[in-house]
């Protein structure tokens, strides 16, 4: 059964719309790679991401809206909404996705804050945990084999 016009038209604005769901995803993606810091790595791994998620998205949307045929107007469809949302409003949107991170981040960091320093002065005053971890971890230390019996006999008469 041949596909109607409409039917290839509606397939066309949907899979345009896919192409634009894409590039938000994307800028979403490279706004928190951009918050995070700047690496190879970072961008790698984060351009892996979004081509996996993009090749399942566009997947399962040839298996839902174009009854599982892939269609040369569909992938074209796919193509030219993500294009247009790229030239026209990524860089805004990425704007206002970067101005609301540090806007969050700034939020969280003025919540936080006093609970830091409450913390941090209780530590001062003795209050709490009495030992951090690299305290402890040097105060066992062994120095070697020699030293190894005699620290079982120290760690035996503070116990006893």
């Amino acid at each position: 059964m041949e596909n109607a016009v409409s039917v290839q038209t509606l397939q066309f604005l949907y899979s345009a719309l896919l192409g634009v769901g894409l590039g938000v995803f994307y800028d979403v993606l490279r706004c928190v790679r951009l918050y995070i810091r700047k690496s190879r790595v970072i961008t790698g791994i984060f351009d892996t991401i979004f081509w996996i998620c993009a090749t399942f998205s566009f997947i399962a949307f040839i298996l839902t809206y174009a009854e599982g045929r892939m269609r040369w107007y569909v992938l074209f469809g796919t193509f030219c909404g993500g294009f247009v949302y790229a030239s026209a409003a990524s860089e805004i949107v990425l704007k206002v996705m970067m101005t609301t991170t540090k806007a969050l981040a700034k939020l969280l960091s003025v919540i936080t804050r006093p609970v830091y320093l409450l913390l941090r002065k209780l530590k001062n005053m003795g209050v709490g945990a009495s030992k951090s971890a690299l305290e402890i971890s040097g105060r066992f230390r062994r120095k070697g084999k020699a030293d190894k019996s005699g620290s079982k006999k120290k760690k035996k008469e503070r116990m006893g």
